[in-house]
């Protein structure tokens, strides 16, 4: 006899953990969500304790009701998920992508339902959430810590089982719901152990190794004591008072030698401390920027027991970071020789070329092959990935939790299986279509498949561009040497311009592209997939469109003011500036219903500062070529033909801003 689940269906059986018990809660959320108050009563979910591995369960119908057997917490969460899942169609990223439901009496259970679960393909699984900046200044509901609780669901709805819950010491405020929701919890490598950092805990005191080694000692003690009978992957390591090396506020420490051997110590140190503690506890170092290339010397000396973390260079290849103009590009491909992890990242900061409101600009083709070779070298102890604020990256999310699930997968299908879940499946093709066109028609700054420009790229540079402009436009920017280690800024500003001006046209071309599928899929009827594609592809072909051209504009302003060409150079500048405004725009104009407020603190990106920075070129512009009495320029695009050159008296107003000069100015030119 068939069973149902309706809105009155219960989770029942063995008493759930404090774990256990947000996927019950968050499964009878959904119960709500999909299933009308109509339905009679319905079949119960029973929770069944057995003798299965860890995180495995089994789903079945059994004497009217659905039986979940596992044999520990992440067995019932992943089940109840599961069931979440395949029974209620309640699909992994509901939230973030907006899914649809369309409420019924009643869901049939199959009498011969049975779902197995498959062990994943890596053992310690989840999201870094980093550079949360979005998430730190939005709220649900009125509630700022709902974003988090629906960023951990979405962690386990995916198969992951661990979590960095925030940048560093930023986490704090969410590690006690991490905890209560049952993960293992990594710590940022920035903050071994979990301690609070050195200037932190000891205001006034410097850091130094080894005269301090008792304070740093007992913080770190302090940290594994509160930690008792948690779930925890110790990170190990040392670092300065922030993301920066150690040696860069102790200058005693000038020789490899030196710096590996004070962290060859330290590490020995952590680890016999934690060991003590907690005899077997899974340790790992992360092999990051500066770690790896004293690594790669053979001058990191660690305990043969610890996993090794290595790192992608936030661009998605497993070679070491670019730091400021740093660049070796050292292999970090796991070595198959026991105990290794990678962190990985969706999205990157990096002040340079990366991507943060932005998806990663790679073909996932290439993500899904260095990722897949990461599991054939026998990196599969540890996956990290740095989701920053999740609701920009779910596609390429979804296709590396597919991965950390399955080891390898077809990528086509993956990706098409994501687009039928929430833009419907008549709308696969054309949606498929635009993500492909979004890496395809990418700016490579550099040679390498990886050197793909996020919006960083059309912000920060431009930025830096203006900066060292200001300040000495004889002189090339010392920031921008890893770009363009050209002779004088002039070079710099001609080498970016010829980058990024074909890719103008690419864009707007890609945005009316975007806009198109839109309108047909709205035209067909589906109202929410469009405007789904407008959050997402959408809202990223908007910014990239726009930040791109203001980029453009700012290589003319600068040419221009290099030939003191003020006029002109004010007016690009002001081009530049009304082109970044617009993508600004474009992020708050997507910030609606539950969205509201979302995109409001851009700050790493930060389009707005774009904004800012180029309306002082315009100033500077003025300046030099208006002042100092600041009347030309207002008789010149102001006056009536027969006045401007009339001169009884010099002005008879009060002086024109920026801004009305260059809206006088774009009449006069662009008629």
């Amino acid at each position: 006899m068939s069973s149902f689940i309706t809105s009155q269906t219960r989770v029942v059986g063995d008493k759930p953990s404090k774990a256990v018990s947000f996927a019950v809660e968050d499964v009878l959320r959904d119960i709500g969500k999909v299933l009308l108050p109509a339905g009679g009563k319905g079949a119960d979910i029973v929770l069944v304790a057995g003798p299965h591995d860890s995180e495995a369960y089994e789903i079945d119908a059994a004497g009217g009701n659905v039986e979940i057997h596992a044999g520990d917490d992440f067995g019932f969460i992943f089940g109840l998920y599961a069931f979440s899942r395949q029974i209620l169609g309640v699909k992994d990223f509901w939230f973030w992508d907006n899914q649809r439901f369309e409420p019924c009496e009643r869901i049939e259970v199959a009498d011969d339902l049975h779902i197995v679960s498959k062990p994943a393909a890596v053992t310690y699984r989840g999201f870094f959430v980093n550079d949360e900046v979005l998430l730190e200044n939005w709220q649900v509901d009125n509630d700022k810590t709902k974003p988090w609780r629906l960023a951990f669901e979405t962690i386990y709805r995916l198969g992951g089982n661990l979590v960095i819950p925030g940048s560093g010491q930023r986490g704090e405020p969410h590690l006690k719901l991490a905890r209560d929701m049952g993960f293992y919890i990594n710590q940022h490598h920035v903050t071994p152990l979990g301690a609070p950092m050195f200037a932190t805990a000891y205001p006034g005191i410097e850091p130094l190794w080894p005269e301090q080694k008792d304070r740093f000692q007992a913080l770190w003690q302090k940290a594994i004591d509160e930690q008792k009978d948690q779930r925890t992957i110790w990170t190990l390591g040392f670092r300065g008072q922030g993301d920066q090396p150690f040696w860069n506020v102790d200058a005693r420490y000038d020789t490899d030698e030196a710096r590996g051997k004070v962290l060859s110590e330290v590490i020995d140190l952590q680890y016999k401390m934690v060991q003590r503690a907690y005899p077997g506890a899974p340790c790992c170092i992360y092999l990051y920027g500066e770690m790896m290339d004293l690594y790669r010397k053979g001058l990191l000396k660690y305990p043969e027991a610890l996993i090794k973390i290595w790192s992608d260079n936030g661009f998605g290849r497993m070679v070491s970071r670019r730091q400021e103009n740093w660049n070796p590009r050292v292999a970090a491909m796991p070595e198959g020789d026991g105990g290794n992890g990678i962190y990985y990242h969706a999205s990157f900061y990096d002040l340079q070329a990366a991507n943060h409101i932005t998806q990663l600009c790679c073909d996932p083709r290439l993500i899904q092959q260095e990722l897949e070779a990461v599991i054939r070298n026998g990196g599969d102890d540890v996956w990290i990935i740095n989701s920053s604020n999740i609701k920009p990256h779910v596609y390429m999310l979804n296709m590396i939790a597919a991965l950390w699930r399955e080891g390898t997968i077809d990528f086509e299908q993956t990706a098409k299986s994501y687009i039928a879940d929430y833009y419907g499946e008549h709308n696969v093709e054309a949606v498929f279509a635009l993500f492909e066109q979004y890496w395809n028609i990418a700016v490579h700054y550099g040679p390498n498949w990886d050197d793909c420009a996020g919006e960083q790229y059309f912000n920060h540079v431009p930025r830096m561009l203006i900066t060292q402009y200001l300040r000495n436009h004889n002189e090339p920017s010392p920031d921008l040497k890893w770009m363009c280690d050209g002779p004088d800024l002039h070079t710099q500003v001609l080498h970016y311009r010829d980058q990024v001006a074909p890719a103008v046209k690419r864009y707007r071309d890609f945005l009316l592209q975007v806009e198109s599928v839109a309108a047909q899929i709205e035209l067909n009827g589906d109202a929410a997939e469009a405007g789904l594609v407008r959050d997402s592809i959408g809202l990223m072909a908007n910014i990239y469109s726009h930040c791109v051209a203001g980029a453009c504009y700012v290589c003319q302003s600068l040419l221009q003011a290099d030939q003191e060409h003020w006029r002109h150079a004010f007016y690009y500048a002001g081009l530049a500036r009304d082109e970044f405004a617009a993508g600004n725009a474009a992020m708050q104009g997507r910030e609606h219903g539950k969205w509201a407020g979302f995109w409001d603190n851009d700050c790493l990106a930060d389009v707005s500062q774009s904004v800012y920075i180029c309306g002082k070129l315009m100033s500077y512009a003025r300046v030099m070529g208006d002042g100092p009495h600041f009347y030309q320029w207002k008789r010149d695009f102001m006056y009536p033909e027969g006045e401007k050159t009339v001169f009884v008296i010099a002005t008879m107003e009060k002086y024109k801003t920026d801004d009305e000069i260059f809206v006088a100015m774009k009449a006069a030119w662009q008629r």
